[in-house]
């Protein structure tokens, strides 16, 4: 499948659980890929503004900006400070069993 088709098939994804009350699980039906697969969709879109090519760039530049300020802390700091920046760009989050 082609970048644009793709992109189209992510907004789609995305408006689809924007705008209606289905879940997760009924999108990656209909789409034949797992709810985490939705999920990792509609938090790039997000981040892009509906364009899930623009969020993921966005998120990788993010990602390697984190990993280099906390690399002395190691990796649970840069999720942890993932997560304070997903959540500042309106991102909701998944709780995890560590808060």
């Amino acid at each position: 499948m082609k970048k644009a088709e793709l992109k189209d098939i992510y907004f789609n994804i995305y408006m689809t659980y924007t705008n209606s009350y289905t879940t997760l699980e009924d999108i990656g039906y209909k789409y034949d890929i797992s709810k985490q697969r939705v999920w990792q969709i509609i938090r790039y879109c997000t981040l892009g503004d509906g364009n899930y090519y623009k969020g993921l760039e966005s998120y990788n530049k993010a990602h390697r900006k984190m990993k280099d300020t906390f690399k002395e802390n190691g990796s649970k700091a840069v999720n942890e400070a993932m997560r304070n920046w997903l959540e500042s760009e309106g991102v909701r989050l998944i709780k995890t069993k560590h808060g």
